[in-house]
């Protein structure tokens, strides 16, 4: 595997010196470094490191053993294309509980969390970060991650035999929602009454929220070579859900209209008079006062095929929002206005898929896509405003 420059092998280091000891002498403060994690009161699951953010990026590829630190994607390892259902990049983001989790497919979860220097009664917003592991290689490894939402209040995401390609060869699963909870290194298996109704056989492909706020989910009978497949919704997953048709079904995944966005981010895209959105028509977006990630068509009714990347945090009227090229826009309440800025430039065939905000702390997830295969994939982690703001 390429390492990259002198960063990436310092930060296996402490990795290895964690392993072994369970403690270390990270160095001294630097402007952008990735530290051994403190040792603290917290969540149960593993810190891998301490991340000191600054203008320039904290680049991440995700590996057979997680996230290794590397100089930049273009010295990410070779890792060979792959149908997206059967290997590594980032699901999804959610704001969760005062932590920045990210879902990784045939892993497990990754959590950004406040480090021991960060007072949090002091209401200031963290420049730095632990970053935690939760994962369950040897079980998800097998499974496809369909879809990363909030469930009893916990991230959690949904297990798949995905058979969209090639016809699964993994065993089905008794437990398919595996959920992050603090008290637990790993992901920890979840009792979802509206799933669990149907005979052996059957099996959950994927769940969401609609933007009528009812849960809506797809079973489908895989006992058979030509499975039938039922479309459900329910207002809450606790009890058995209503048989809905395919329609029914795929309007649940419409976007919502722009008038039902936040009325800050609603604002700061139409001050973007020249924030180029033609290649985009809906916004994906996430943030602490969401219940999962929400999907608005574009006030530029672009014609487009692109997401835009969006997160927004009410506390101060953040808005950070990317295209898949990472030219981004950038608004808050201390500066009024929307700023254009731009995330370093990845090699040709890579793209950002994602873009969360921790306290004062930027993270983008990113991969290197050929059609529907994903070669290398990772995040990357920087300071809040990005650089070129």
């Amino acid at each position: 595997m390429k390492t990259g420059r002198t960063a990436a092998g310092a930060f296996l280091i402490f990795i290895f010196a964690m392993a072994c000891s369970g403690k270390g002498s990270p160095p001294g403060a630097a402007p952008n470094t990735a530290d051994e994690a403190p040792v603290h009161a917290g969540p149960a699951w593993p810190a891998l490191a301490l991340l000191r953010t600054g203008e320039n990026p904290l680049w991440f590829e995700l590996g057979q053993d997680g996230p290794a630190l590397i100089g930049s994607p273009e010295t990410a390892s070779l890792a060979p294309f792959t149908p997206w259902p059967y290997t590594r990049f980032i699901v999804g983001m959610q704001a969760w509980d005062g932590f920045l989790v990210m879902a990784v497919n045939r892993d497990g979860f990754l959590a950004l969390g406040a480090a021991d220097t960060q007072d949090a009664s002091s209401g200031d917003l963290p420049a730095e970060a632990v970053l935690y592991r939760a994962a369950d290689t040897k079980l998800w490894a097998s499974y496809t991650a369909e879809s990363f939402f909030i469930w009893d209040d916990k991230p959690a995401v949904l297990l798949d035999r995905n058979d969209f390609f090639i016809d699964p060869d993994s065993a089905p699963l008794k437990i398919q929602v595996y959920a992050l909870d603090k008290s637990s290194p790993d992901p920890q298996g979840a009792d979802i009454p509206a799933l669990e109704s149907y005979p052996p056989g059957w099996e959950a492909e994927e769940i969401h929220r609609g933007s009528d706020n009812f849960w809506y989910f797809r079973m489908k009978d895989r006992s058979k070579a030509q499975g039938e497949t039922d479309y459900f919704r329910a207002e809450d997953l606790a009890g058995a859900g209503e048989k809905i048709s395919m329609g029914e079904w795929r309007n649940s995944s419409s976007p919502e209209s722009p008038k039902n966005m936040p009325a800050y981010l609603m604002g700061a895209l139409l001050m973007a008079s020249e924030f180029d959105l033609k290649e985009a028509d809906v916004a994906k977006v996430i943030s602490p006062d969401f219940d999962g990630s929400r999907f608005y068509t574009l006030l530029t009714a672009a014609a487009g095929s692109e997401l835009l990347y969006v997160y927004c945090r009410e506390t101060d009227h953040l808005v950070l929002a990317i295209l898949p090229n990472g030219q981004g826009l950038y608004s808050n309440d201390e500066e009024p206005g929307a700023r254009l800025f731009s995330l370093p430039v990845l090699p040709e065939g890579f793209v950002y898929t994602g873009i969360a905000a921790f306290g004062e702390i930027l993270a983008a997830s990113w991969e290197e896509q050929q059609d529907a295969s994903i070669g290398a994939a990772g995040f990357m982690v920087m300071k809040v405003p990005p650089a070129g703001s």
